[in-house]
């Protein structure tokens, strides 16, 4: 049996109301994250109520849509907090293993752990 990847990619799908609060929460705790980015999407699913005229004419929903990648125990913990945090807001998440994760150009490894520590 494979061992399952230390590292996981855990994805956040939240409303843009709730972007500043859950971008903030993470910029505060930098120790515990490899690193994370937020983009602007259209989602349809079970996690997304279509709510406003316009969503409902479009079938899609304006969302947010947080990736990190960190290791799978840390995510776990994160996500225990993110539940409080975001106890009254519409969204969910998934997580993924992740096969590799590297760099590109002048970054070393050597570089991103010092910049992650």
């Amino acid at each position: 049996m494979t061992a399952l990847s230390p590292l996981v990619c855990l994805v956040l799908l939240i409303p843009a109301s709730a972007e500043d609060r859950v971008v903030d929460w993470l910029l505060e705790h930098p120790d515990r994250l490899i690193g994370f980015s937020v983009h602007r999407v259209a989602a349809r699913g079970p996690l997304v109520r279509l709510q406003a005229d316009e969503e409902r004419v479009r079938g899609f929903a304006e969302r947010v849509e947080v990736k990190l990648v960190l290791e799978r125990e840390l995510c776990l913990s994160l996500v225990s907090s993110l539940r409080v945090l975001l106890e009254n807001v519409e969204g969910g998440y998934w997580m993924l293993p992740v096969e590799a994760f590297g760099t590109f150009g002048h970054l070393s490894r050597h570089e991103l752990v010092r910049e992650s520590a």
